[in-house]
């Protein structure tokens, strides 16, 4: 291997290594809505670590290895704006990434993933290690974390629902039962495109219970049976 290569190789590499640091700089800045304040035009970076209640020196630094990789554009006087990407992880964007952004960012995710050595040396649930409980008895007693694993599921269902509605033929069936449908937001979408079909979504009691919200949005409380379980131990029929 030439000198050209083994340097792009370790390039490479290292960007794999530290890509940690991205994913986490992602976290903070959609934790703190940095792109709903950029929505509409570029900011300085005092006015957005006013919006933001930041630090403006440390806000600059994060918002400027955020630039450096694509997610935002620096323009003059410490001033930024939306890249592409960027527009991603706005709350409103049609393939929402934010809410993902601030679920994986969370402790007891980072941390669980900081198990992960654990878990391929033993084969053991590197998380079920570390807290005792699985990572559905953890979110179900956690509320709080729980929301933010629900936002982050919604908005994954969203980004995919369209794809999915065109990829396979719903209208074949009656009856779709969406088993671990989470707040519905799937479901949702392929009620919607298939106005015949009825459904019935089905989770854990405290996710389904923001499910009325999601379907009431879409005009199918009527069309769609909001049932509560786990399917380690149930599901429901008719589906």
């Amino acid at each position: 291997m030439d000198d050209a290569k083994k340097t792009s190789a370790y390039t490479d590499l290292m960007r794999l290594v530290n890509g940690y640091q991205i994913s986490q700089a992602i976290h903070v800045a959609a934790s703190l809505g940095v792109a709903d304040h950029l929505h509409d035009a570029a900011c300085s970076i005092e006015e957005l670590a006013s919006r933001t209640a930041s630090h403006p020196g440390a806000l600059y630094r994060l918002l400027r290895a955020l630039a450096s990789v694509g997610v935002l554009h620096e323009g003059e006087n410490k001033t930024f704006s939306l890249t592409a990407m960027g527009e991603c992880l706005r709350s409103d964007a049609p393939m929402p990434v934010g809410d993902w952004a601030a679920h994986i960012g969370r402790p007891y995710i980072w941390q669980s993933w900081g198990h992960l050595l654990h878990s391929v040396r033993t084969g053991e649930v590197g998380f079920e290690d570390l807290y005792k409980q699985s990572a559905w008895e953890f979110r179900a007693a956690n509320p709080e974390e729980n929301a933010f694993f629900d936002r982050a599921m919604t908005a994954s269902s969203q980004s995919v629902v369209q794809a999915a509605v065109d990829a396979y033929d719903f209208g074949q069936f009656r009856h779709i039962a969406d088993i671990g449908g989470g707040q519905g937001q799937l479901l949702s979408g392929i009620l919607s495109a298939n106005p015949h079909v009825r459904g019935t979504l089905f989770d854990q009691p405290h996710v389904v219970i923001r499910a009325k919200d999601v379907l009431a949005r879409y005009g199918l409380s009527e069309r769609c049976t909001i049932v509560s379980g786990s399917f380690f131990e149930t599901v429901p029929e008719g589906g």
